[in-house]
């Protein structure tokens, strides 16, 4: 538990992910006041609209993953000093990624409270907080794979806003095995999301043991 707290008081210190949260709540606002107007102007919003906000507010939590997991490779090569301290590898990724979802939960919970619209939205809510806490620690176990901030990002959000609506407008099965499948099809996407996810970490596992500092 002191690893977890150590982690965890470091991931608060950096000023990168105050910002990151404090722009994905703004843009949440945005989003909910675009589709609320024109959900009160009775315009058609589409299939799950109840979830359908978390398709953009996605991307400052994989933001979020990626800055956590690279802060210390790019910002003095910190990694170095955390293994002095700790050098057990294993559990010094897992108190990195339990720091990570302890604090990634609340603002996943009040995000998501602020992403679901009136129709059915409630009953969503545990179910986004939960997707979006997940989508964190998948974006930071790529990120600590590949070890930079820019090319991190570059891979995930191509992943989720390129690569996943084209193969979606095709008639491709290998689209509802996708990692975002959840945030538009909770009731049959939750498995590929949770299987990608302990897939990313283990592969961030088996790297991190395997790599020099």
């Amino acid at each position: 538990m002191n690893a977890v707290r150590a982690e965890l008081r470091k991931l608060l210190t950096l000023p990168s992910l105050r910002r990151t949260v404090l722009l994905t709540w703004a843009a949440n606002l945005l989003l909910m006041s675009a589709y609320a107007s024109a959900e009160s102007r009775g315009e058609p919003l589409g299939d799950n609209v109840a979830l359908a906000p978390l398709g953009y507010t996605q991307a400052g939590f994989l933001v979020l993953g990626v800055l956590a997991a690279t802060s210390e490779y790019e910002e003095g090569d910190q990694i170095r000093a955390t293994l002095l301290a700790m050098p057990r590898r294993l559990p010094l990724l897992g108190a990195k990624a339990l720091a990570l979802a302890a604090l990634t939960l609340p603002v996943a919970a009040a995000t998501a409270a602020t992403s679901t619209l009136p129709a059915d939205g409630a009953a969503w809510t545990p179910v986004a907080t939960a997707y979006l806490t997940l989508t964190t620690l998948l974006a930071a176990a790529v990120a600590s794979v590949v070890r930079r901030a820019v090319p991190a990002a570059i891979l995930l959000l191509g992943l989720y806003f390129v690569a996943g609506p084209l193969l979606r407008a095709g008639p491709n099965a290998s689209a509802a095995y996708l990692p975002d499948t959840a945030a538009l099809d909770p009731s049959h996407g939750t498995t590929a999301t949770i299987a990608w996810t302990f897939f990313a970490l283990t592969l961030a596992a088996l790297t991190f043991r395997r790599r020099d500092a």
